[in-house]
């Protein structure tokens, strides 16, 4: 006789700190992006937040990837994005920040001139 029960089929989970990771570094490369606009100020309130956005997706991903490797869970595609994604980001703003060093005595002086 056939049996007419609906079979228990279990849902996988889903590692939560993955998304969390992956917006995360959505974030911070939208500050990245919203940094490299030419407006005025748009570094100096981007760059801090998407430093910090960067490094949170690094650690937050590296948590995930060891959880998803260790349970199983899903979102290991999601976790790399943030590790990856976080790491390009955060070293972005630390080469664009040390150009920015580099160059600001320059840049003060010339407006100095100009302003006299």
């Amino acid at each position: 006789m056939l049996n007419m029960t609906p079979e228990f089929v279990p849902i996988s989970s889903f590692n939560r700190k993955a998304l969390t990771g992956f917006l995360l570094s959505l974030l911070a490369v939208l500050a990245l992006c919203a940094g490299l606009i030419p407006f005025p100020f748009t570094k100096l309130i981007c760059f801090p937040p998407g430093l910090l956005l960067s490094v949170a997706a690094l650690i937050v991903g590296s948590l995930a990837l060891r959880e998803t490797k260790t349970d199983g869970m899903n979102g290991r595609s999601l976790a790399w994005f943030a590790v990856w994604s976080g790491g390009i980001v955060l070293v972005a703003m630390l080469c664009v920040a040390t150009v920015g060093a580099l160059v600001f005595p320059y840049i003060s002086d010339f407006i100095q001139r100009v302003w006299k």
